[in-house]
């Protein structure tokens, strides 16, 4: 079975019986997030370590209005987790019965989310600005890059967040003509290419401004993207928001792959799509009439392993875009073969039916084959410059 909310999945797991409304597609979100925001931090420590990433001079000018702006970010953060994340929790009575109105209302404890800024707000602070942040008599101060990555990660959250919402308007218009608006402001509908594109131009963009080496900026978001893009698959499979493959009839290639994980109905998915299950009682009682690709289930496990390999042997290459490099080839071929069983809209481009994702991966692969002989053409010229200064 299909678990919309956590409480489903504590209760299948140990047997309990109590409701707790938070989405778990959501709830993955978060919890992807915070893996990524933890790869990242590993990420730029690693590279600190390497003596890659040195220190940034900052004027006194420019610290205050890093300051002023990182500050104002973590206490919305901080009051929007406070005021709707532990609000929903409090709000036993209402929030179960409408948990999206309920979010996307003006419900929620001033209290706690006020809490939850100033929490945010000294966290900040003494974590990541522990020496003064305006030392009146000195015009430069330095600071490492690991101080930057929480305006980084909240910047690229914010608008990975909203590319995700907004090119996934494009890949499903018909869904947007019939609920409209509403339909940005559910929780579900994240398009990974748009969280890519327009969180990864963002990154970037504040990286190379502060005069970070944009090669090493991609391998450490490469490590940062790939476990939240497979954490965040799981989520898609467990909640079964719709993110499944098309009608899959054929017979098992071997006899101990199992059912669930070669064509599978998804019962009480969170779309409400399918036959009514007899004898359900709720709002997640559909499952579909035919069994389907599990899709989602296949990308998180292929993802997640990928993961791992590049993040234990990323010591071993010291090659700056390698990882960045082979991340392209993997999302890419990854993503174009996956949507052959996918359900999706397909365009027609030059004879072939191309879904959106479809395209978007072969740019991305082209890309690559331009990172191969951008890494290969650089590391002979260097090797090159070497051998001449040598002689």
């Amino acid at each position: 079975m299909m678990f919309p909310t956590v409480s489903t999945i504590i209760n299948y797991f140990f047997g309990t019986d109590f409701s707790w409304p938070i989405p778990t597609f959501g709830f993955f979100v978060a919890l992807a997030f915070v893996f990524s925001y933890f790869t990242f931090a590993n990420g730029f420590s690693w590279k600190e370590k390497l003596g890659v990433f040195a220190e940034i001079k900052l004027s006194k000018t420019s610290r205050r209005n890093t300051f002023q702006w990182e500050i104002i970010l973590y206490a919305l953060t901080g009051f929007i987790v406070g005021f709707k994340g532990i609000g929903a929790l409090l709000a036993s009575e209402t929030f179960p019965n409408s948990p999206f109105s309920w979010l996307f209302s003006m419900q929620g404890n001033w209290i706690t989310g006020i809490i939850f800024a100033l929490l945010f707000i000294c966290y900040y602070v003494y974590f990541y600005r522990k020496e003064p942040l305006v030392h009146e008599r000195r015009g430069d101060q330095s600071i490492s890059a690991k101080q930057l990555l929480p305006s980084f990660v909240l910047w690229a959250a914010i608008s990975g967040f909203l590319g995700a919402k907004l090119l996934h308007v494009f890949e499903d218009y018909e869904q947007f003509k019939i609920y409209g608006i509403g339909n940005l402001l559910h929780s579900t509908g994240l398009t990974f290419w748009g969280g890519l594109i327009f969180g990864g131009a963002s990154y970037f963009y504040l990286g190379i401004k502060r005069g970070l080496n944009w090669k090493h900026l991609a391998d450490i978001g490469s490590l940062g993207m790939l476990v939240a893009y497979g954490v965040g698959r799981m989520g898609c499979h467990l909640s079964g928001d719709g993110d499944w493959g098309i009608v899959n009839t054929i017979e098992k290639p071997v006899e101990w792959w199992p059912d669930w994980a070669w064509s599978f109905r998804f019962p009480h998915n969170t779309l409400g799509l399918g036959n009514y299950i007899p004898g359900c009682d709720g709002p997640f009682c559909y499952v579909l009439p035919e069994g389907v690709f599990p899709t989602s289930l296949y990308e998180s496990i292929g993802i997640l392993a990928v993961f791992l390999i590049l993040f234990s042997f990323r010591n071993k290459w010291n090659i700056p875009g390698l990882i960045f490099t082979i991340y392209l080839y993997v999302i890419s071929l990854e993503r174009f073969f996956i949507e052959f069983i996918r359900v999706n809209y397909k365009f027609k481009v030059l004879g072939f039916y191309l879904s959106e994702a479809q395209l978007i991966s072969l740019f991305l692969f082209l890309i690559a084959i331009w990172m191969s002989v951008f890494i290969v053409t650089r590391r002979d010229k260097e090797s090159n410059d070497s051998t001449c200064h040598t002689l």
